[in-house]
């Protein structure tokens, strides 16, 4: 019954929060007006017993200092809601429990007894008899009774009926601000933030949503923002075929030339494959599926590999090399590796100023296969330090095509995965010096030996 009634009447969560305050304002109204019939009888019944020991005072006073009889002393003293009526002996001796009543007037002058109708009953013992003092009977004591339990209730009852209101707008509220941000977020709208003065489990609710949307809108930057940095990595080796195939449509070219043009188009064929390879063998890393490869390789041979295919970059602008590559075999994952060298020159290479030196230098420590690259470039800001591996970051100077954007967070997630590890200094205007240290075995990195320098 209770699902039907959700179904058929569209009501909102305000209205389902005002029903059940005005309801509960309902209930507490009834029971307010029980306890305050209770009291207001209570009451009155101690209002009409002091009336009646004013008349009676009043009476005997008159009775001792007048010469009136009862009967007119009662025509002076008429209350509109007490009647004094004259009694005998006899009549006052036929109620109930008169023996107890007789008593008491023999050692005071006037004694409570009963009720009639619910409120006390006076009797008064004056020179000439017996004087009944009782509530008139025009005077209804309930509706008395009545009246003031309704005008104290539907007093309250207006007052919480307005507090049920204003409550409820004050409690939803914040669950309609959420449902305004909610559809503001399906819109694509990942800027919109709720009120967190709030306390208490609301209050928890809508921080937590506000650390939803900033997550959420990171994301959305993070796939707007993948195209062009996954461009990023792909940019180097398409240059490079698309030159070559270039120089093959010359005339006059030498069969040497030729066959160099194309074993370097077929090179970079190659290293797009093992490129798209990589990228998805890192979607597998990031959701647990990727077992890193075990190849034997000599690390400083694999540099100088990656620098000659950059030839055509490096050539443009002129860049000199110094060259201090150790012989180092390494037994991991060479095809990531080949990535993380290849990121950390490329990168070397666009920030260094035309004409400047690039220092490499490999070297192996113990167990550990060391590389070192400096350039004299455009450096880097503590700011971007502090974020440079992480996903997607571009510092400001990047969205002009100088910056860092998947390519250096590809090569922190590379390091980690093979247990190496990776240190930067930079200082804006002096350039920037990445370190890396890789085990010479991922597997067994116990190993030690290999040449210092």
């Amino acid at each position: 019954m209770k699902n039907r009634l959700y179904n058929v009447l569209p009501w909102s969560y305000r209205s389902h929060v005002a029903v059940f305050l005005i309801l509960l304002t309902a209930m507490s109204g009834m029971s307010s007006m029980l306890l305050s019939s209770l009291i207001n009888r209570e009451m009155l019944s101690r209002e009409m017993q002091q009336s009646e020991s004013e008349l009676a005072v009043t009476l005997l006073q008159l009775d001792e200092k007048t010469g009136l009889t009862t009967e007119e002393l009662l025509g002076i003293l008429e209350r509109s809601n007490l009647e004094a009526v004259f009694v005998s002996r006899e009549e006052l001796s036929a109620m109930e429990h008169a023996e107890g009543l007789m008593a008491m007037l023999e050692d005071n002058p006037m004694a409570f007894f009963g009720s009639t109708r619910g409120m006390p009953s006076m009797v008064v013992r004056t020179s000439s008899g017996y004087v009944l003092i009782t509530a008139a009977m025009e005077y209804n004591v309930y509706s008395s009774i009545w009246t003031r339990v309704m005008s104290v209730s539907l007093f309250f009852m207006a007052f919480f009926l307005l507090a049920s209101l204003y409550g409820s707008k004050r409690i939803t509220s914040p669950v309609s601000d959420l449902t305004e941000a909610t559809r503001r977020i399906s819109e694509g709208d990942f800027t919109v933030r709720v009120p967190e003065h709030e306390h208490g489990e609301i209050g928890d609710l809508m921080r937590s949503f506000n650390k939803m949307t900033t997550a959420l809108g990171r994301t959305s930057f993070a796939q707007k923002d993948f195209i062009s940095s996954v461009s990023h990595e792909f940019k180097t080796p398409i240059a490079s075929i698309k030159g070559y195939a270039r120089l093959l449509s010359m005339p006059g070219l030498e069969e040497s030339e030729r066959e160099e043009y194309i074993r370097m188009i077929s090179s970079e064929s190659d290293r797009l494959s093992r490129l798209s390879d990589t990228m998805l063998r890192l979607t597998a890393l990031d959701q647990q599926e990727y077992s890193a490869a075990r190849d034997s390789f000599s690390l400083d041979e694999q540099v100088r590999q990656v620098i000659v295919r950059m030839q055509t970059a490096w050539q443009n602008k002129k860049i000199d090399w110094d060259l201090d590559l150790v012989e180092v075999h390494v037994v991991s994952d060479s095809a990531l590796l080949e990535q993380v060298w290849t990121n950390l020159i490329q990168n070397a290479v666009k920030f260094s100023e035309s004409g400047s030196t690039v220092h490499i230098r490999v070297w192996s420590e113990k167990n550990r296969a060391m590389f070192r690259i400096r350039d004299h470039g455009i450096g880097m800001s503590e700011e971007s330090l502090e974020h440079i591996f992480d996903r997607f970051y571009q510092e400001d100077r990047s969205r002009s095509g100088q910056g860092v954007g998947l390519g250096l967070s590809l090569v922190k997630r590379i390091l980690d995965m093979l247990g190496g590890e990776i240190e930067v200094k930079s200082h804006k205007g002096e350039g920037s010096v990445f370190q890396v240290s890789i085990p010479r075995d991922q597997i067994n990195d116990t190993k030690s030996g290999g040449e210092n320098s």
